[in-house]
């Protein structure tokens, strides 16, 4: 039976594959990922392409391993990645962090901080940087994570 959460919780063995396109269905979705039947339909809307729901489960969850050519194109059409994103490790890991760069331009807050913040003098740049990185060190001892790569 497919799943219907990102919750997901019965995965087999994870695959390289099946990491990416959890990772990507998880961006493209902002942690509220649909049923898989859902994200099949749209698929079909967005590429004119079939794709199995079931399919899709199973290799989202490492139950199969064995995409063809033809659905990675289908995949990366519908997710406006190239093919290589779902087998070349170091595509794989430049879109992510591309992603991760969109969802935080994605927060009003964050691109209101960006926008201000250009045009600033070095020093005020620097001031900037060291009140965010101060703060997001506060937030890490109060139990959330720190992103020392952003």
């Amino acid at each position: 039976m497919v799943s219907s959460n990102s919750g997901d919780t019965g995965k087999a063995d994870s695959s390289p594959l099946a990491r990416r396109l959890e990772d990507i269905l998880n961006v493209y979705y902002r942690g509220n990922r649909p049923p898989y039947s859902k994200i099949s339909e749209e698929i079909r809307k967005s590429t004119g392409r079939h794709f199995s729901a079931t399919y899709l489960w199973e290799l989202a969850t490492g139950r199969k391993r064995n995409v063809t050519r033809d659905h990675l194109r289908i995949l990366a059409e519908h997710f406006g990645v190239t093919p290589d994103y779902f087998t070349d490790e170091e595509v794989s890991e430049r879109v992510r962090r591309q992603m991760e760069f969109a969802v935080a331009l994605a927060n009003n807050k964050v691109r209101t901080l960006a926008f201000r913040a250009d045009g600033l003098s070095e020093a005020g740049l620097d001031a900037l940087l060291a009140l965010v990185n101060a703060m997001s060190d506060d937030s890490e001892t109060r139990g959330r994570p720190h992103r020392p790569d952003q």
